[in-house]
């Protein structure tokens, strides 16, 4: 790996990592971090703010609707939001690539109509087919009957579900292209078992590229996990919390995140939109920057492993027919579903 590579790598890496220190040092610096304030009074007892507070009252972003300083907030909840996309593009990279192996070997009929089947469910909106099945979950978790910790990698592993069986075949059309390959079908003629071709091609050629998949993977994650927050479903749930603005104001509910992970705190404040704006701005600027880091990553690492083989495939191949039936790795692995 050139120095330059190793440059480029260095900052979306460093950003990854810096958020993921601070992180988990904010619950240990600052105890209190998530306590919530009623008011703010001058010297005379006299009440002069209310939640939310403006960054002047509670530097440096001021605070959501229970007066909990939200700088803290989201340094804090930045651990569960990573973990979230990496979860999420782990299982479906590994059922994803399982799915893919079997959709290899299945007959073409077949293969046809799971095909037309995985695109026509590619142009449906996730967001919204992840809340509806979701959705129910909701009331037992209210209902206290659901543990929030519980409810978190129910939601994962729902969030991850819904597109493995498009991954899956993606996959699985590329792998067919693969196998059509000269000395595949070498291996074939003098006796190679399935599990063979498995082992011997398809793992060693697919497993490689599959990194720069996983790293497009955590951003499709992240940008699914923006659309969920923005229709209220949040990760590990949200509960009601009895809010009294003042002394001698009367409680109102206000909904919180148990988590704070960053989906979560744009559900929450999503209607303080106009009145206050950064409540929301500044969660969704946070996974503006995850996503650059993480498509930084992804670009870097495709022009590593991959781009970087090509003038070698180039020379191995045959003029004609290999254009046809070659699988080209720079159109590899840019699964957008």
């Amino acid at each position: 790996m050139s120095n330059s590579i190793v440059r480029r790598m260095a900052v979306p890496v460093l950003i990854i990592m810096g958020l993921l220190v601070a992180s988990f040092l904010v619950p240990v610096l600052y105890p209190g971090y998530d306590a919530t304030t009623n008011y703010l009074t001058d010297e005379n007892n006299k009440v002069i703010a209310a939640p939310p507070f403006t960054p002047e009252e509670m530097p440096l972003l001021g605070s959501d609707r229970l007066g909990r300083n939200f700088l803290l907030l989201l340094i804090a909840g930045a651990k569960f939001t990573i973990f979230a996309a990496l979860f999420i593009a782990a299982l479906r990279m590994i059922f994803g690539f399982g799915f893919a192996i079997l959709y290899t070997f299945l007959p073409g009929s077949f293969t046809q109509t799971l095909k037309g089947l995985g695109e026509a469910f590619q142009y449906l909106p996730l967001a919204i087919v992840v809340f509806g099945l979701l959705a129910p979950l909701e009331g037992a978790f209210q209902g206290d009957a659901l543990p929030s910790g519980r409810y978190f990698f129910i939601q994962l592993a729902g969030i991850a579900a819904i597109t493995i069986p498009s991954l899956g075949i993606y996959l699985g059309e590329e792998m067919k292209l693969f196998m059509k390959q000269e000395f595949v079908d070498v291996s074939k003629t003098m006796g190679a078992s399935r599990f063979h071709l498995v082992r011997k091609h398809l793992l060693p050629q697919f497993l490689r590229h599959s990194i720069v998949l996983f790293s497009e993977q955590v951003s499709q994650a992240l940008s699914l996990l923006i659309q969920l927050g923005i229709i209220l479903m949040a990760l590990g749930g949200m509960k009601v919390a009895e809010f009294a603005i003042g002394p001698y104001e009367p409680s109102n509910p206000v909904y919180f995140s148990e988590t704070n992970e960053w989906a979560a705190t744009i559900s929450m404040n999503i209607q303080q939109v106009f009145t206050n704006p950064l409540l929301v701005v500044v969660p969704l600027i946070l996974f503006s920057i995850l996503i650059l880091s993480m498509n930084s990553i992804s670009s870097t690492l495709k022009k590593c492993l991959i781009d970087s083989d090509m003038p070698v495939q180039q020379n191995v191949k045959s003029e004609d027919k290999s254009k046809e039936i070659g699988v080209r790795s720079e159109e590899l692995f840019t699964f957008k579903g």
